[in-house]
């Protein structure tokens, strides 16, 4: 009964508004846009808690930076897949973690050994995108960054040497490669950070919707349906897509 009723007060929660608006970004697996659905191994996650909660929503993704800023202007939404650091932490109210992502240094196979520490390639120029967390993080380290509009582009920016390295996640990074036959022509050559990936609400948003979210983000991970989502991206980039 009780359960009932929290789910009764967050759809009455969200009545003025219609719908959740739910932010995200083309950035595969974890997100998937195509023909304006978006799938992916964390957006299918966040689609199964919006539905085990009983929530109106609307998908969207835009460029990252967009949807950052969409999501810290309007009341009822959520972003996801956000890394919860020091500098966000006051901005959103936070749900998860739904994943990690291993954050990896790429370049072109055989220029470089593998190295050991940022320190080591402190001399080196390094392709990230605009607003990316990994993109601040290397600049809180003083590391030479040269920014791009969005991640896929540090490949063409790495094998036309206008970049030594390429950061970006190990999954993501990894698919992309398969998918354009370059993965024996760049290969990873550091790992240096491991973080945990969320979905933001506003702080505005009411306070009932995000604790029936964590609940049934709980639920979904106790039932086995968190584990089978996560078993249909395993063979990512070879799998078909799926969608909603």
């Amino acid at each position: 009964m009780r359960l009932i009723l929290m789910l009764l007060l967050a759809a009455a929660n969200l009545a003025s508004a219609d719908s959740l608006l739910i932010a995200t970004e083309h950035f595969p697996p974890y997100q998937i846009e195509r023909d304006q659905r978006v799938s992916g191994f964390v957006a299918d996650k966040v689609i199964a808690m919006l539905r085990q909660a009983n929530l109106p929503y609307r998908l969207r993704a835009y460029p990252w930076q967009r949807a950052y800023n969409t999501v810290l202007a309007t009341p009822e939404s959520c972003l996801f897949s956000v890394t919860r650091t020091p500098e966000r932490e006051a901005s959103f109210q936070w749900i998860g973690p739904l994943t990690h992502s291993e954050w990896t240094l790429y370049a072109l196979r055989g220029r470089f050994i593998s190295f050991r520490s940022l320190d080591e390639v402190r001399h080196l120029r390094i392709g990230t995108y605009y607003g990316d967390v990994r993109d601040s993080y290397l600049r809180q380290h003083d590391m030479k960054v040269d920014a791009a509009p969005q991640d896929r582009d540090n490949i063409d920016k790495l094998l036309q040497r206008r970049i030594d390295l390429w950061a970006s996640d190990r999954f993501t990074a990894n698919g992309l490669l398969l998918q354009r036959q370059l993965d024996t022509r760049i290969e990873p050559v550091l790992a240096f950070n491991r973080v945990d990936l969320y979905l933001a609400c506003n702080r505005k948003l009411d306070a009932s919707v995000v604790k029936q979210l964590q609940q049934a983000l709980h639920m979904l991970k106790r039932d086995g349906n968190w584990r089978g989502i996560e078993q249909r991206y395993a063979r990512w980039p070879d799998m078909p897509q799926h969608q909603h």
